[in-house]
């Protein structure tokens, strides 16, 4: 099982600070906020934006065969996982046909882990993830992200929310 990492940051303008694996699944790094060398777009590595990562014109099955599509482009040797057992992973079975427009927050957001999914990333770096998301929705897309985490995915959650970072199994805050 990897571990879950949460990255806390005081209040404030602007993004909390980017982060990543210094050893995937044991230790955590901070990059300092426009630090240069950030893992975004590197092999391997997925990220989760607060809306999902979706294109509106696409259905969300579509969205993530494209994120798989297109990673099997970057690393062939990493067959992405199958769309509809993505979708039924994150809850949304059924729904690969429906576009982002008619989602409920939440579903876009566990649509959003199914498309970083796609890429078959070995860490998920996940910034404020539940921002847009009521207390409850926000707790089951944190219960989505144990669930991966679980299946052997590093994820690291980038959150002003203690009750989101609780989740992890460590914490580290930036002041």
């Amino acid at each position: 099982m990897r571990r879950r990492a949460a990255v806390m940051a005081g209040p404030g303008p602007g993004s909390v600070p980017l982060v990543r694996f210094a050893v995937p699944g044991e230790c955590v790094a901070v990059l300092p906020a426009g630090g240069g060398d950030t893992p975004l777009g590197g092999r391997g590595v997925g990220v989760l934006l607060r809306r999902g990562n979706l294109f509106g014109h696409l259905t969300v099955g579509q969205n993530v065969v494209l994120a798989g599509r297109l990673a099997a482009r970057r690393a062939p040797e990493k067959a992405p996982e199958n769309a509809t057992d993505l979708l039924a992973l994150t809850g949304l079975a059924g729904r690969g046909d429906a576009y982002p427009a008619t989602l409920s927050a939440l579903e876009v957001a566990r649509a959003g882990v199914a498309v970083v999914l796609a890429g078959s990333p070995e860490v998920v770096f996940a910034d404020e993830p539940a921002g847009e998301l009521d207390r409850l929705a926000a707790l089951e897309l944190m219960d989505l992200l144990c669930t991966v985490a679980r299946r052997g995915t590093a994820v690291v959650v980038a959150t002003r929310d203690p009750d989101i970072a609780a989740a992890a199994h460590r914490i580290v805050r930036v002041a």
